[in-house]
């Protein structure tokens, strides 16, 4: 054969291949794909043509069949690149493959539930007009930040999230940006019946927490105690509660603060309270009040500190099974982190792997919480409300405590005698159990006609009482994780607050670690990166290598 037209095939292939790409990629323009087929096509034709004479010697040889042969296991290959030229050309093809270290560019635990309550809100479409499908409003103007949100869905869409995208160009339809009362160019919209959320940072977690709010029919109310040198909800002071607050929001959580005592009596739209690094112990009058609240089959949390006098409250916890004790919990004198992080902070590791609150600490083996100023707790499983409690995170054992701590005077001529070592001590409680109608301080007797009427009622809001019928009890021997200086410390701070507040309400499908945004390092194939992928390994490195081989033997035959 003649060695100046053996380029022909490898040309027409590679015609080929790039009309192939060029197609998928621009369906509008289909026609170049069909003129590239028709030039690859004409170019294997004019190859034959011009060197017909050597394609007849060929035939005529005695290897002839042996080339035959040969050339039937080329064609065949051809055939398998070209269907998975093909395969890679439909608008499915699309994969993801993380290659980061710790998997971090993967999507979270949270995500992946909140995809999960996507896919049966689409199921349930249909039969309920409350379960309306989610879609999205996508305003961009930067192609860069589109590029973004998009690969970011695309994350959404792999894991099983069926969510409809509407892209509007705001200079093109300014009508609708303002219908929308669009205040950034590069905004989306997400929404679900009359539901809507909206982020102009597009990241995992901006999404999820967006997929949040609309998933969620009605938000809840949570009151934060005052009146007891309890820290501020909005200010940006190390001591408040703003990031934990503005994450609650981000839940579809209201919060409020309370003063119990001013009030005289705790809110009916209370669906948690929170009592939050009191510095004072409460009034008799107020336990009454939390102990009637509580027993009603509300949610009752309680973050203490330790070198805090609450005499009061830990006697009303008792009755639900959990024991505060005084004592203070501190890194040993000799441990290098005592001078690195301050000796007043216990190191929490020990996470139960079955409650909800913390099964997704137990599986991420690294995480640790920082708890500063802490004491321990207990459980007293003959508690009078007959209580189930569960001590689900400790400290790791490297943790000493310090007994007999009740204020700051005890802090005074410390004795060896005081210390206890070698073990984990219990920092986060959880009591449950049900109500009854001897612990209701509503429940009447002797009222006939009372009583059937409220029957009456109860029938009628049967959802309600179901609602109400758990006690849960949440406490916490710190309050200082979940302030500001805690959680720009810490993010898993934020997530472990997030997780209780979330079990309390009963909203355990939302409880994980968070999505976090981390430097991007992984490998994503989409169609257009898959062709070219394709056209390398399958094309261009073949045809060069055979195409020299050739070349090199029919220069050697003409020798």
């Amino acid at each position: 054969m003649r060695a100046d037209l053996i380029i022909l095939p490898f040309v027409a292939l590679f015609v080929a291949a790039l009309g192939a790409a060029v197609k998928s990629k621009y369906p509008d323009i289909g026609w170049i794909g069909i003129s590239s087929y028709v030039l690859a096509f004409a170019l294997i034709v004019a190859w034959v043509s011009w060197d017909i004479k050597n394609f007849k010697r060929f035939v005529q040889r005695k290897g002839a069949k042996f080339g035959t042969s040969s050339g039937i296991t080329v064609l065949l290959v051809l055939l398998i690149v070209v269907g998975v030229a093909n395969l890679s050309t439909r608008p499915t093809f699309n994969a993801s493959v993380d290659v980061s270290r710790s998997g971090s560019n993967t999507l979270s635990d949270q995500s992946l539930k909140i995809i999960a309550k996507i896919k049966a809100s689409t199921a349930n479409a249909a039969a309920d007009q409350q379960n309306q499908q989610i879609s999205a409003t996508a305003y961009f103007q930067d192609p860069a930040m589109k590029t973004t949100f998009t690969d970011l869905l695309d994350k959404y869409r792999n894991a099983g999230a069926e969510l409809t995208v509407e892209y509007v160009d705001p200079n093109k339809h300014p009508t609708r940006a303002i219908a929308d009362k669009l205040t950034t160019t590069n905004t989306v919209i997400i929404r679900r019946g009359d539901l809507e959320a909206r982020f102009a940072t597009f990241t995992e977690e901006k999404l999820t927490n967006a997929l949040v709010k609309v998933l969620k029919d009605k938000s809840k109310n949570i009151y934060f105690t005052s009146g007891h040198g309890e820290g501020e909800l909005t200010t940006r002071s190390a001591d408040s509660y703003d990031i934990v607050v503005q994450e609650l929001a981000n839940n579809k959580y209201k919060s409020e603060r309370l003063n119990i005592l001013e009030r005289g009596s705790i809110p009916d739209d209370a669906d948690l309270l929170i009592i939050a690094g009191p510095k004072y112990d409460l009034r008799q009058q107020e336990i009454d009040l939390l102990r009637a609240y509580v027993l009603q089959g509300k949610a009752l949390m309680v973050m203490l500190d330790a070198v805090t006098k609450v005499d009061n409250l830990a006697a009303m916890l008792a009755e639900f099974g959990i024991k505060v004790e005084n004592d203070l919990l501190l890194l040993p004198p000799n441990d290098p982190r005592a001078m690195l992080l301050g000796q007043n902070n216990a190191l929490v590791t020990d996470f139960d792997a079955y409650h909800s609150v913390t099964k997704d600490f137990s599986k991420s083996s690294a995480t640790t919480l920082l708890m500063p100023n802490t004491r321990s707790l207990g459980k007293i499983d003959d508690n009078k409300h007959k209580m189930s409690v569960q001590l689900v995170a400790s400290t790791s054992k490297s943790i000493v405590r310090l007994k007999d701590v009740a204020s700051e005077s005890d802090l005074q001529a410390i004795d060896d005698d005081r210390f206890d070592s070698g073990q984990s001590f219990p920092v986060i409680a959880v009591a449950t159990g049900k109500t009854s109608k001897e612990d209701d301080p509503h429940s009447g007797h002797g009222h006939d006609e009372h009583d059937a009427d409220a029957k009456d009622e109860d029938d009628a809001d049967d959802d309600a009482a179901k609602k109400h019928s758990q006690i849960r009890l949440l406490v916490t021997g710190s309050s200082h994780f979940a302030r500001n200086q805690g959680t720009q410390t810490m993010i898993e701070h934020r997530d472990m607050f997030v997780n209780m507040t979330n079990f309390m309400l009963e909203d355990e499908d939302f409880i994980s670690l968070r999505p976090k945004d981390i430097t991007k390092s992984s490998i994503a194939l989409n169609t257009t990166m898959s062709h070219l992928l394709l056209f390398m390994m399958c094309y261009l490195y073949p045809c060069v290598f055979l195409g020299s081989g050739i070349v090199h033997w029919l220069k050697r035959r003409s020798m």
